[in-house]
């Protein structure tokens, strides 16, 4: 084949040789007339190799180089010029074994080559149609493999290095499939489950989400469930990272956006919410719980006229005798308020919407805020749980019910001497759905 030439005045691009541009110089739509690709015929191998030339813009002139860059976003318009699918799916292989060769690690040029694949088996050829289709497919999985493998890469490089990964998420979801989406999610948690706080991941995976964006929403659901999924698939036991999916799931569970996912992604978060410990769904469920003491089935509640105010904005808080009983006076919702290891949280009396807190004064008894900020060191809990008890913890003091106040109240107090694992009775506290009084 006749060695072709540009005229060293021409500045050629990838997207001039590929794509055409006015040439003063002949040839239609700016390529050489001696590159015209016509109708295939004896000399279709060597046009395919001139092709792939084009694509890899390999310098043509002494003095112009030409930068080494596929331009594979503009592949089909040039694959159109073969005219069979055996001619086409040659110059496929092609472009992927140079690019296996010398651009390997380039994302944007295998993402770009998967693209044009897919375009092709969509539109020209089916798996099932003979050799080709299978040769077309086989091609596809092994390029989808590849960028797969890079995505997942670099997603799990950023997790590793904890740099924010929410760009790069918009990146992997507005590049690929749904489906790709998720093996690249489920292969980087796999790269950095043994090397990253399990607890800590479920926090950098909520990144992914970018403020009223749905397509990052499903995309943070669907890596909180491979997290997940992969922790169930290792029986790992970590209080703390359960603690934190459970209050995740509640807050995807809670979020605006939730209504729009589909029904087949819904279905999934409630599956996973059924396997978490039934104490921490009610722990987080935002209509709120009450809480009985184990020992005696008596329930927390806030009294609610102005007779048992005390102090300068403290309302006296008590459990009631009556066993099993609940009602609006004990709904209580807890509110995490950092997010360590162990969460630390508030808890909010709902019928008047007063924090908790402990009175050093009155021994540590445990009080409601009428007003005023809750103070970090007298309104804030660690929570732990036993089977389907919640443990109440600041600092060396654990919650627990008291010594009676009257014929009908008991005090409820933080005492110390109860860090042991489990504590008595009194200090484990069975959360339940409130009944309203009838």
């Amino acid at each position: 084949m006749r060695a072709t030439t540009v005229p060293s005045k021409s500045r050629w691009t990838c997207a001039d040789l590929l794509l055409g541009g006015d040439n003063p110089n002949g040839g239609h739509n700016g390529f050489p007339m001696a590159i015209k690709a016509r109708a295939v015929d004896k000399q279709t191998v060597s046009k395919m190799h001139l092709l792939l030339q084009l694509l890899l813009c390999i310098p043509l002139v002494v003095g112009e180089v030409l930068p080494l860059q596929p331009d594979l976003d503009n592949i089909q318009m040039t694959i159109r010029r073969s005219v069979s699918r055996d001619d086409k799916l040659q110059v496929f292989h092609s472009i992927w074994g140079a690019i296996r060769s010398d651009f390997a690690t380039d994302t944007d040029k295998v993402k770009g080559l998967y693209r044009q694949l897919g375009i092709f088996v969509r539109d020209e050829v089916q798996c099932s149609s003979g050799s080709t289709g299978r040769s077309a497919c086989e091609l596809q999985q092994e390029v989808r493999r590849h960028l797969r493998s890079l995505m997942a890469q670099r997603l799990a490089n950023l997790l590793n290095a904890e740099e924010s990964i929410q760009t790069y998420g918009m990146y992997i979801a507005s590049s690929v499939e749904p489906a790709l989406v998720r093996d690249i999610l489920v292969h980087a948690i796999e790269d950095v489950y043994f090397h990253r706080p399990l607890e800590k991941l479920v926090q950098q995976l909520e990144q992914l989400y970018a403020d009223r964006d749905e397509v990052s929403f499903r995309m943070m659901i669907e890596a909180q469930l491979a997290l997940f999924w992969r922790y169930q698939s290792m029986h790992d036991n970590s209080e703390a990272f359960l603690f934190n999916v459970a209050h995740m799931v509640s807050k995807i569970r809670s979020h605006h956006m939730y209504a729009s996912v589909d029904a087949g992604l819904q279905k999934r978060v409630e599956a996973l919410g059924k396997r978490l410990p039934p104490v921490l769904g009610l722990l987080f469920d935002p209509q709120g719980f009450c809480l009985l003491s184990r020992s005696d089935r008596e329930y927390i509640y806030t009294t609610i006229t102005d007779d048992w105010n005390y102090g300068l904005n403290g309302r006296q808080v008590f459990s009631w005798h009556e066993k099993n009983l609940t009602d609006s006076a004990g709904v209580i919702r807890a509110f995490v308020q950092e997010q360590h290891s162990t969460p630390v949280f508030t808890l909010r009396g709902e019928l008047f919407k007063w924090y908790y807190f402990v009175d050093p004064s009155e021994g540590n008894r445990l009080a409601a805020l009428r007003s005023g900020s809750p103070s970090s060191s007298t309104s804030t809990w660690t929570i732990a749980y036993v089977e389907d008890a919640l443990i109440f913890r600041q600092r060396d003091l654990t919650l627990c019910a008291a010594e009676k106040f009257d014929g009908e109240r008991r005090l409820v107090k933080m005492l110390p001497g109860q860090m042991h694992t489990p504590p008595s009775e009194a200090c484990q506290w069975l959360p339940i759905a409130c009944v309203p009084p009838k």
